[in-house]
């Protein structure tokens, strides 16, 4: 399954990279059923961005800790974040060997959007590897959280991270999977344009 699902993480991400956004912001959504929000939206994750009544838009991400895409979304999500974004960040572990040590981590975690930030900002691109350790030992009901959250992923047909869940139209929820170019956002999101100033990210305008 692990070697399945990294060769579907690389090519879901170049496909995402390499297509014009023209033709993607024109793509009909990938709309997943009514009853699959109950079972994203229960999903154990980090929750990071705004919160209460200052939640003007809500996202799901399917996400491994040592994802290097999963990494930019972040980096790329941080300004929208500020304009009223809430991210529930739901974590996986099959990417690599510390991966799920990573993942349990930020579970177990009693401040677990303070140590997702330190996993991104300290992420190593040169080794594609998340800024914190795994923990040695994965305590059976993290274990189970991060089973479901797996199971979940795979139930909905995804095919790799990370898979972004949004509201469109109607309130129905649809799915995109890799990094977006930066200018999809505003309309993925629902929110105006912020601007993103991060180098790193100018090549995925």
């Amino acid at each position: 399954m692990k070697k399945w699902i990294t060769t579907l993480i690389t090519a879901s991400a170049l496909s995402v990279l390499g297509a014009p956004a023209s033709s993607m912001a024109a793509a009909e959504p990938a709309w997943l059923l009514a009853s699959a929000a109950p079972r994203f939206q229960s999903a154990s994750a980090i929750v990071e961005g705004a919160s209460g009544a200052n939640v003007k838009s809500t996202l799901y991400v399917f996400m491994d800790p040592n994802c290097i895409f999963c990494h930019l979304v972040w980096k790329a999500l941080q300004p929208y974040e500020a304009a009223g974004l809430q991210v529930h960040w739901i974590p996986m572990g099959f990417l690599k060997p510390d991966s799920a040590g990573k993942a349990a981590a930020l579970l177990q975690s009693a401040n677990r959007a303070a140590l997702l930030r330190e996993l991104e900002m300290h992420y190593s691109e040169k080794d594609e590897s998340g800024g914190i350790a795994p923990l040695a030992s994965i305590a059976p009901a993290t274990q189970a959280q991060l089973d479901s959250n797996m199971k979940l992923f795979q139930a909905l047909g995804f095919q790799g991270t990370p898979t972004l869940i949004y509201q469109g139209s109607g309130g129905r929820w649809a799915d995109i999977d890799g990094l977006p170019k930066l200018g999809m956002l505003p309309g993925l999101l629902n929110l105006l344009a912020q601007p993103v100033t991060d180098p790193e990210l100018q090549r995925y305008r």
